[in-house]
């Protein structure tokens, strides 16, 4: 029986990826997920003051993972991941010729930066300094290992105290394969990038908040019944 959705934001929630625009359609199903006693959470890169007003008006109950994974939030705020030291961000962003998020500067161990693509050399920067790295599409992510959407996904399945087989993770991009580690159902909607749905179990039909929407009806109509066993 699922007991938890976790559902990616920007790509997945949105109309569409590489848009800004929320899917009020989907959001008005995973309400009725709500109703139903299964709770949703928001696991995404972005910083914890932006998704937790979202969990909040959005009318979800489930908690939210930020920072890709190192700020959780459930009843309670955590802070999984070692908080970053501001001299590598200014290292990162000047060897790269980077723009920071505006929202650095409400985060804490994860920052984002565009344009949003990886070069080899970024992914050499980082192991020489211990750091994750990694893009959602919409920006370039680095924190300090451990980090990453695993652990704070396990985090906030800890808190809830459901099983993995209980869970239900949807996403669209290479940062949910975190995710994927963690939960007992994995769902790629129909835009996703190709790597994300080779690990899925669930490839929609749909894109972003279409996909969702698509989701949420296959489980109100019982079709997920006996996957999470």
């Amino acid at each position: 029986m699922i007991k938890l959705l976790l559902t990616d934001l920007d790509g997945t929630l949105t109309e569409d990826r590489g848009i800004y625009k929320v899917s009020l359609d989907a959001i008005k199903y995973l309400r009725l997920l709500e109703e139903r006693g299964i709770k949703v959470a928001l696991v995404s890169g972005n910083s914890y003051p932006v998704l937790r007003g979202l969990h909040n008006y959005l009318g979800f109950t489930g908690g939210v993972v930020a920072e890709n994974g190192c700020i959780v939030f459930y009843k309670q705020k955590i802070r999984v991941c070692k908080p970053m030291d501001r001299q590598i961000l200014e290292e990162f962003r000047e060897k790269f010729k980077l723009k920071d998020s505006w929202q650095n500067d409400y985060r804490e161990c994860d920052f984002g930066f565009t344009p949003p693509d990886i070069t080899e050399d970024m992914i050499k920067w980082a192991e020489e300094k211990g750091l994750y790295i990694n893009s959602s599409g919409y920006a370039l992510h680095i924190a300090f290992k451990p980090a990453g959407k695993t652990v704070g996904v396990r985090k906030l399945i800890e808190l809830h105290g459901v099983k993995k087989e209980e869970v239900i993770g949807i996403g669209d991009s290479l940062t949910d394969l975190d995710m994927f580690k963690e939960v007992g159902i994995k769902v790629a909607v129909g835009n996703a990038e190709e790597e994300l749905k080779k690990e899925a179990d669930i490839i929609l039909n749909l894109k972003s908040g279409e996909g969702v929407k698509e989701l949420v009806t296959m489980i109100l109509e019982g079709k997920l019944d006996g996957r999470d066993r």
